[in-house]
């Protein structure tokens, strides 16, 4: 977890950089709110503000401002509904990761949970989701380090997802099938690699005798023994399923906002667009994708003949209907998770 919670109460059972550090607060203080969270949103805070100057330069301010008001507000209902469509897939993929982990957490505590790593992915790489697992053991769910393959899991299969739909999206472009065939051979190697215990097993003996990592060896056998348990054939398919049909929703999202520009885009390619988009954004390790996903998405948009002002802001609104109305979501979870934290108090898991 980073440093936006160490002042939190610590319970036992976590692993490795997920526990809190012993520094507690007094019984019966409660946990403060997470001391440097607005500090570190600042920094996606400021990333946003260079895309939309970077997206005003693109496109020149004034028709960029033009062609935002003249978007239809009336369209954003339809759009956020569809958001909300990928919210509600990917916390049941969620609900059952922790299930077949045999995590038990009320419905309730877990969606609040789920709600906050929205605030925790706008973090370099998302490596801040890891904290669900540190929040889950506070909340009485269980040891930390059962709950990371959850979000490990969560995050191979939001990456196959968005691979097989720049991949089905491809097939309608000059060349496609080849853009197709690599993106489905890439989804198909990452899980074999995944699967593929007797590389795992050589890797773990390589690491070892290293001064730093070979004493924690075996939290990382346990964590990929976690892990297989969710790559099974049958939690694999599932987890995939979901995974494209909330990533597809957005994508058709998207659709309805290029349409207000461009009433001739097909759904092949805006779901591509979008797709492609999020994958370079993942690719880039900035926290959200910013930049990387907005930068993308307008030049692919450009490519594809659309305006400059446009492509801007359709860029700009479905990345607001997206990525911050998610953060937007998260924060208004965050005092329920707070509220809870002080109820258990710093010996509550212990």
């Amino acid at each position: 977890m980073d440093a936006s919670v160490r002042d939190l109460p610590r319970g036992d059972g976590g692993a490795g950089g997920l526990s809190a550090p012993p520094e507690a607060p007094a019984a019966g203080a409660g946990p403060p709110p997470f001391t440097h969270l607005g500090r570190r949103l600042l920094i996606p805070l400021v990333l946003g503000l260079l895309a939309l100057v970077g997206l005003a330069v693109f496109a020149d301010a004034r028709e960029l401002a033009a062609q935002l008001r003249a978007f239809d507000l009336r369209l954003l209902a339809p759009v956020l509904a569809l958001s909300l469509v990928n919210y509600a897939l990917r916390f049941a993929r969620w609900q059952l990761y922790l299930g077949a982990l045999e995590v038990d957490l009320p419905p309730l505590r877990s969606l609040a949970v789920f709600l906050v790593g929205f605030v925790l992915s706008v973090t370099p790489g998302k490596a801040g989701e890891l904290g669900k697992a540190w929040l889950v053991r506070e909340l009485g769910g269980g040891p930390a380090l059962r709950v990371v393959p959850a979000v490990l899991a969560e995050r191979v299969t939001d990456l196959q997802g968005v691979l097989l739909l720049t991949a089905l999206g491809a097939l309608f472009f000059p060349g496609g099938p080849w853009i197709a065939a690599a993106g489905i051979a890439v989804v198909a190697v990452v899980t074999a690699l995944l699967a593929w215990r007797a590389a795992a097993e050589a890797l773990f003996r390589r690491l070892e005798p290293l001064r730093w990592i070979g004493p924690r060896v075996h939290h990382l056998h346990e964590l990929y023994d976690l892990l297989r348990r969710l790559i099974s054939p049958r939690l694999l398919a599932a987890g995939l399923a979901l995974s494209v049909a909330a990533w597809g929703a957005e994508g058709i999202g998207f659709l309805i906002v290029l349409r207000a520009y461009d009433p001739s885009a097909g759904l092949a390619a805006a779901v591509f667009d979008y797709a492609a988009s999020t994958l370079l954004g993942a690719a880039s390790m900035l926290p959200g994708g910013l930049l990387a996903s907005e930068g993308a998405l307008a030049a692919l948009l450009g490519a594809q003949g659309l305006d400059p002002a446009a492509a801007a802001s359709a860029t700009l609104i479905i990345r607001a209907a997206t990525l911050w109305f998610a953060v937007g979501l998260g924060l208004v979870a965050l005092p329920a998770v707070l509220r809870w934290l002080r109820r258990r108090g710093p010996a509550a898991n212990s």
